[in-house]
């Protein structure tokens, strides 16, 4: 069962890495911020902070149910209250 992280992005990082084999960076992408997270799955802009990961990516809550239909059990319902609020005004 996959176990979700939750995940408070860093002030800065780039959008992607690309990676030779000897694992030296070739090429970054453009800088995001903290507040510029989104979906692995579907792109959809995240605000949730923190941020769901199920292994290393990060969900929004629609892609959540469906990749881990128990994830209300892992979180506290404060939890969930705050993203709720978070999605809201988004």
């Amino acid at each position: 069962m996959p176990r979700i992280v939750l995940w408070n992005p860093p002030a800065h990082r780039p959008a992607y890495r690309l990676m030779d084999w000897d694992g030296n960076v070739l090429e970054e992408g453009p800088m995001l911020t903290a507040d510029e997270v989104y979906c692995d799955l579907c792109n959809k802009h995240v605000p949730l902070n923190p941020a769901p990961m199920v292994g290393s990516y990060v969900l929004c809550l629609d892609c959540l149910e469906k990749v881990e239909p128990g994830w209300r059990e892992q979180i506290t319902p404060l939890l969930e209250t705050i993203w709720r609020d978070q999605m809201a005004s988004e």
